[in-house]
């Protein structure tokens, strides 16, 4: 088969990225490919089955290279990204960064201490509803609430309904859609459920099955473990009883949107649509993930010392 390289150069430069360079290669040398396979010479390159099977079965999503857009981190272990702003829990600073979608940093909150905006090993922060963020504050034994300016609103602390305190140690947290909390009480090894007022509706203990809780997500049925230790995403039904698994090998970070599962490992991204087959992305370098986060068609992915960025359009 021969390509007119030259006739594609001058109809590439109005293209907008890679993956309207491939449509318009396909679109103009798919026909004469066909021909080849099936009414050509009986010498049928390699290459052109191989790039029919890719252009008609490919699985690979369409992305640009990792744009790392904040650095210096120390330790970062959590990420949550509104429409207008993206969090990060920096646990060695004791501290929450607010930055923007490129990684200008507009605020911080925090310092280390037990009082109002002060952390003592914060852990997790959830703001995905855009109206407040939710951070678990480890050795505070609590989850402090502040609204989107940064102001702080209140603490869910671990005294009930009778004034007898729990010593609740809150790790990983999750929003519902509703905006209930979720969040995890490890040395207790339970799973607490609170509703928009911070009233405890329902508590479970964590199934034996789990090995570790490193990162917790809800949907509107479902919640989600990332189980690191034992390389498994859990799935549990919303009142806690254990419904299933799915196989997690490398994976070392998660993120449930309402489309499907996205997941990540030290050489690839990956997303699992709620109706369709599993489709990737390879890194062009190996990182760490710690956490990533969905908003629209950016991937953000934090690892301990460093902020990622990817532009990807789900097909």
């Amino acid at each position: 088969m021969n390509i007119d390289v030259s006739s594609l150069q001058r109809r590439a430069c109005g293209a907008s990225s890679f993956r309207d360079i491939l449509i318009l290669f396909l679109k103009t040398q798919l026909s004469a490919l066909f021909h080849t396979l099936c009414v050509g010479t009986k010498r049928v390159e390699r290459s052109a089955f191989i790039l029919l099977f890719v252009a008609i079965n490919s699985n690979l999503l369409i992305a640009q290279p990792l744009q790392k857009i904040y650095s210096d981190l120390d330790n970062a272990t959590s990420i949550s990204v509104t429409q207008n702003s993206i969090y990060v829990v920096e646990q060695g600073q004791n501290r929450l960064l607010k930055l923007d979608h490129d990684g200008q940093l507009l605020e911080t909150i925090g310092g280390k201490g037990s009082g109002d905006y002060q952390f003592s090993k914060p852990v997790d922060v959830d703001a995905t509803n855009g109206l407040k963020i939710f951070i678990t504050d480890f050795n505070n034994r609590r989850v402090q609430v502040f609204d989107r300016r940064g102001q702080y609103l209140s603490s869910i602390s671990g005294r009930d309904s009778f004034g007898v305190n729990r010593r609740y140690n809150p790790t990983q947290i999750a929003l519902s859609n509703m905006g209930e909390v979720y969040f995890v009480d490890e040395n207790a090894r339970y799973i607490r459920h609170f509703d928009l007022d911070y009233n405890l509706l329902d508590e479970f203990r964590i199934s034996n099955d789990i090995e570790s809780v490193d990162e917790l997500a809800v949907s509107s049925s479902e919640i989600f473990i990332l189980d690191r230790s034992s390389q498994t995403i859990h799935r549990l039904a919303s009142n806690g009883r254990y419904e299933g698994f799915y196989p997690a090998e490398e994976i070392r970070a998660m993120f449930v949107g309402e489309t499907g599962i996205w997941t990540a490992s030290s050489k690839k991204l990956m997303f699992e649509p709620n109706t369709g087959e599993l489709q990737s992305i390879e890194f062009q370098q190996s990182i760490n993930p710690i956490d990533l986060h969905v908003e629209r068609e950016q991937v953000y992915i934090l690892t301990a010392n460093e902020l990622f960025k990817l532009s990807v359009p789900v097909r």
